[in-house]
């Protein structure tokens, strides 16, 4: 199971405890897995905590919204990632698959259109139609 959380960012260098990331001001997604315990991760992610662990934590930006997929984790961020700007190695270092787990995207339908489209066999080019 994997959720994905929407911010609204500012224009930012978000510094975290080893690497440094450049954000632009917009709405990101970004992607992560949580199992059974999908409410504690969403809501550490909405709540924005004052201890700062993970990459999601030292993000300046307003979280808007939250939502929770059966798809898994790597295969969500791959998705994001052959359909939308990303900030490479954000929230990525556990998934060799997909270059980053934050996108940049235009708007939640831009993002729910990614996540509920069906890919072709060996292209992962989306299927829209």
């Amino acid at each position: 199971m994997s959720y994905v959380v929407i911010f609204r960012c500012p224009n930012a260098l978000v510094k975290t405890r080893a690497r440094a990331f450049r954000l632009e001001e917009g709405l990101y997604a970004y992607v992560g897995s949580c199992g059974r315990s999908c409410h504690k991760r969403i809501s550490r992610h909405l709540m924005r905590p004052s201890r700062k662990f993970w990459h999601v934590d030292f993000l300046p930006c307003e979280a808007l919204l939250a939502l929770a997929t059966r798809l898994r984790e790597a295969d969500l961020a791959t998705r994001l990632a052959a359909r939308a700007s990303y900030i490479v190695g954000f929230g990525s270092s556990d998934d060799r698959r997909a270059p980053s787990h934050l996108f940049r995207i235009p708007s939640l339908l831009y993002l729910l259109d990614v996540i509920s489209a069906r890919f072709n066999d060996q292209s992962g080019e989306a299927d829209f139609g």
